[in-house]
Order: C-alpha cells, then structure tokens, then sequence
C-alpha cells in the first residue's frame, strides 16, 4: 500500500498550521461564532484518524488532497453547528449523565491503534485531558439539542391520506417484495457438544408434541424459547427465502399456512417453525405500506425544518470561516 509522507500531509493541510519543515503544529483560528473561536487544533484532532488511514488507502496524491480537504470541511461545519447547538443546549437548560462522556471518549480512543498514540494526538493538538473531556461533553449537549429538534418538528408534522397516497404511487416499486412467509420459531440455544444438541431436540419434540394436541404455538414459545423474540410469541414477522439459512427456508416456505416444522438444527441451537401466514411475490397493499410512509414522510419533513432552522440559526450568530 501506497504511503504518502509527512511533508506531503502537511503540504495539503498547511491551513490547519502543519509545517513540514519545522515539524510542529502553529495554532491559529479556523472559525468564529460571534465572539467564540474554533482554532485549528480541534479540528486536527476530529480528523487525525481519517488523515491517517488515508494515508494508507489513498492511491494518489489527488486524491489524498482532495478527501482531506473534504473531511476538513466538514469537521469545520460540524464545529460551527456545534457552537449554535450548544448555546440553544444550554438556553434550554438540557444536562447529559457523565456516563454519556466517558462512553463517547472510549469509542473515540478506538479510532487510535494505541492509548499512547491517542495521547501524542491530543499533545499535537494542545489539550489537556480535561479540556479534551470537556470538549466531548459540549459536543454531546450539541448533538442532543439536535436529536431534540428533529423529535419535535416530527411531532409537529401533519402527514395527510393524499401525500400518503401520491408517495405511494410514485414509489411502488419500494413497496413490492417476493414471496415471503410470516414465521413465528420457538427457539432453544445449543453450542456444538453432540449430546447438548440431541437433549434440546429431545425437549423440542416434546414441545410438538403439546402443539400437536391443541397447545398455543405463542404462548410455548413465550414459556419455552430463548431467542429474543420469544416475549412476542416468538414471532419472526415477514421473511424471505433468501432471509432465513437454506434449511430453514427450505422447511418454512414448503409448509402450509398454520404448518409447525419438526425440530431443525441451526448454528446456534435447534428450532420450531410455525408459518403464520404466506404470500406469493406481489406489492404491499397501500394500508400496510402507511405504516412505513407515514414515519419517512414524517422524517423528511423534520429533516427540512431542521435545516431551515440551524440554517436559521447560523445567519444570526455571525459566523466567519478564515480557512480558504
């Protein structure tokens, strides 16, 4: 794999203060929003990792150049939204656990190959630990205003019969399936030990043999299963042939409506099948698609207000980007 050299990363990123030549970092302002700054050091420590895997993965210097300049970019826009977000945080008086903090700061840590690596980053950048930590913790107040916003302009959102209609006109492609199957299991988890799986069979059957005389398919699999849809009666929803390993599938979509299967080996443990319901390859009637259209028309109407407001937002507080 191709290495691009130092001198060459900081050449592109000269504007973030890389000198090649003396091989230190020369700290300087990126951004304002109104009276605060964004400096150049906390955005070489967002992307530090990126720039270091691109390095590895760049098949040239154009395109070393050109998705470095991109991720600056974006570093810088996010940095600017964080600094709007923030402040709209903290007039809304929302807090967040420190839990929240620290668990933000190990995922962040992962991007480095080493604890030691990450530390030489963060000295390149001149923060300290705490200043570090408290920048994670504003960003974290940032982006739970921004996750608030968005929840609110979904529930002030009005989805009409007619949009939810004319979206599904104009999208009934997205909408149309294969044959697919509605499958409730009753599961029982098995590891490889040969006798281990003979004895959850051997309790398996039993099982049949209760639904055999009349038992509730769900309600044993509520008693009986460990797979995590075992609260729903076991219930799997719609699957298609290529949804479900080739055994399965090729039991589940042989059976008739209301079939049990006989117990089947799976990698992980062995397995009941009930097929609830089937339907041949077709289109989701408009009454069932609501319950997907209804949610993205919702969405996307939140997305656009989100904009128009941090857009909003951005034009009153002033900001100034300084990086050409």
């Amino acid at each position: 794999m191709k290495r691009f050299s130092r001198c060459l990363t900081a050449a592109i990123l000269l504007s973030l203060g890389s000198l090649c030549a003396q091989a230190e970092l020369v700290d300087g302002i990126a951004a304002t929003v109104g009276p605060e700054v964004i400096l150049h050091s906390e955005l070489v420590m967002e992307i530090a990792p990126f720039l270091r895997n691109l390095q590895q993965s760049a098949t040239s210097d154009e395109e070393f150049n050109r998705q470095a300049q991109g991720e600056l970019r974006k570093a810088l826009d996010e940095a600017v939204n964080v600094k709007i977000l923030l402040r709209e945080a903290l007039l809304a008086g929302l807090e967040i656990q420190e839990d929240a903090v620290e668990e933000r700061i190990a995922e962040i840590k992962k991007r480095f190959a080493t604890e030691a690596e990450f530390l030489k980053e963060m000295e390149k950048a001149g923060e300290t630990m705490s200043d570090f930590r408290q920048r994670i913790r504003k960003q974290i107040l940032a982006m739970s205003m921004a996750v608030r916003k968005r929840r609110q302009f979904e529930k002030e959102a009005q989805v009409s019969e007619t949009e939810m209609a004319q979206y599904y006109k104009e999208n009934e492609k997205k909408f149309a399936h294969p044959e697919r199957a509605s499958l409730r299991r009753i599961f029982l988890a098995a590891g490889t030990d040969p006798q281990e799986r003979t004895q959850a069979k051997a309790r398996l059957e039993e099982v049949r043999k209760q639904i055999d005389a009349g038992a509730d398919f769900a309600e044993l699999a509520k008693t009986y299963s460990t797979g995590p849809e075992a609260p729903q009666g076991g219930l799997m929803g719609w699957v298609t042939k290529d949804g479900l390993v080739p055994n399965l599938s090729d039991v589940a979509f042989s059976l008739p409506e209301g079939g049990v299967s006989s117990p089947l080996e799976t990698e992980g443990g062995v397995v009941l099948l009930k097929v609830e319901k089937k339907e041949p390859a077709g289109t989701i009637a408009l009454d069932e698609a609501r319950k997907q259209i209804e949610p993205e028309l919702r969405a996307k109407f939140a997305e656009e207000k989100y904009k128009k407001w941090i857009g909003e937002l951005r034009k009153r507080s002033r900001v100034r980007i300084f990086l050409s």
